[in-house]
């Protein structure tokens, strides 16, 4: 596999992000708009960051993650049409087998945890 960022960088790089969010609204006293979260913040400082499938897979499954099923139905329908068509670009079980199995083992769990699998299944 070619080389890549790996799933816990981007887990790093959107946690820096988030953080950086949450701090300049406490520096600037701002109050949050409606609508306006962290989660999306990080977002989209990183969404245009990638280039490999595999990196914009995982950045879609931990922006899923962080939102804990707190965002409007629409933008984790987004995150999800996203990740679903992903999912059937990669042959998932391929990549899956193809990164180490520690990164592998975690990434699937994810995966689980929000229902990714169902997305082959279609």
């Amino acid at each position: 596999m070619e080389d890549r960022v790996t799933y816990s960088e981007i887990r790093v790089w959107f946690l820096g992000s988030y953080y950086s969010c949450c701090k300049g609204k406490l520096s600037q006293r701002s109050p949050w708009a409606e609508g306006e979260a962290e989660v999306g913040y990080a977002y989209h400082e990183l969404e245009n960051a990638f280039d490999l499938p595999i990196e914009k897979l995982m950045l879609e499954v931990i922006a899923l993650i962080l939102s804990a099923g707190r965002s409007p139905k629409k933008v984790q329908k987004y995150h999800l049409d996203v990740i679903c068509g992903l999912v059937e670009e990669l042959e998932l079980s391929s990549i899956l087998g193809s990164i180490p199995s520690d990164e592998s083992a975690e990434f699937k769990n994810d995966l689980e945890l929000l229902g990714i699998f169902q997305c082959v299944a279609r």
